[in-house]
């Protein structure tokens, strides 16, 4: 997928710094590469620089909601403006966002001007395009960082060399089992087909009018049925040429909303076309194709004196003071 989440994770022990981690996206959770990330001052003058070639439509630049909100709460003191703010940037549709944006406005002027100093494509999903793949946050990266869990704590090299196997690792893990899935003939990735069986749910309850069926025009109304919780009694236009819904999921999500899925059910109609590629098992399996090579023995590297440390479990536990094998 092109959706790449970055951010850094500080070093510690003896060895002081910054390591920066670039993460993307699998099929299991086509415009130009979408970037992730916090404010950080660096990253934003990377992605900016013109002799960089991050700029659009080659690259689009968004900022992680976790951290901004996590600003606003500091700038302004204040945890219900910061939840105000994460509930606005996750709106889907346009009216409900700007009744957000004026009752942030109305209760905390100060929040209302700190989030307007940042275009809203860089925040909200709404306004996203469609970029994220419905993606707001860097909190799947933080669920990477136990690749390098205790790793930070050692020499560089050694630093460098755990990193390696232990990716290496998890790359052969994800490329068995989605080639697994392939073969079993399964279209789409687990995440995708438990999003796409709770959609058919909801769809069971829509009922469906047709208004054009060579311009591709349906309007879904949906129905609260014995679903607990569920609002019901809304209406949405369904154009299946130009792939659109008014709720707007299929833009964001690029998956079929569960009014889109009713129409197709109810005519018969495929929901192939409103599948990403991005979210299929072919991409799936395609995303761990690469493989590692294995290091070649320290003899035909090696090129300075001095004992080589091998990093082992001992070295990533706790916070304590590292163990070492030394050869």
């Amino acid at each position: 997928m092109s959706v790449l989440s970055v951010d850094g994770t500080h070093l510690y022990g003896k060895y002081k710094g910054t390591l920066l981690v670039a993460t993307s996206v699998d099929a299991n959770f086509q415009d130009g590469l979408c970037v992730i990330s916090d404010r950080h001052a660096g990253i934003i003058v990377a992605m900016s620089d013109a002799n960089v070639g991050f700029h659009e439509p080659r690259a689009f630049h968004r900022f992680c909601v976790r951290h901004m909100a996590s600003n606003l709460r500091t700038h302004v003191k204040n945890n219900k403006m910061r939840d105000r703010f994460k509930a606005a940037a996750y709106q889907r549709q346009g009216k409900k966002i700007d009744e957000d944006m004026r009752s942030i406005g109305q209760s905390c002027l100060q929040s209302l001007q700190y989030i307007m100093d940042v275009s809203f494509p860089r925040w909200s999903l709404f306004h996203g395009a469609g970029r994220r793949y419905g993606i707001c946050t860097t909190n799947f990266l933080e669920t990477f960082n136990n690749v390098f869990k205790g790793a930070r704590f050692l020499p560089i090299m050694s630093l460098v060399e755990l990193t390696f196997h232990r990716v290496n690792k998890y790359f052969n893990i994800r490329r068995d089992s989605s080639f697994s899935r392939r073969a079993d003939g399964y279209a789409y990735s687990p995440k995708v087909t438990s999003i796409l069986e709770k959609n058919n749910g909801k769809a069971e309850y829509h009922t469906v009018d047709v208004y054009s069926r060579q311009r591709g025009i349906y309007q879904v109304k949906t129905h609260r049925g014995e679903r607990i919780g569920s609002k019901g009694g809304h209406k949405h236009t369904v154009n299946f040429n130009l792939r659109t819904c008014t709720c707007k999921k299929p833009m964001i999500f690029h998956l079929p909303c569960s009014h889109v899925l009713a129409m197709c059910l109810k005519y018969s109609i495929s929901k192939e076309p409103w599948v990403d590629s991005f979210l299929r098992s072919e991409a799936y399996a395609n995303t761990y194709v690469p493989q590692f090579w294995h290091i070649p023995c320290e003899t035909t590297w090696r090129t300075y004196r001095g004992p080589k440390i091998i990093p082992d479990e001992s070295m990533v536990r706790g916070h304590g003071r590292p163990k070492s094998k030394r050869i």
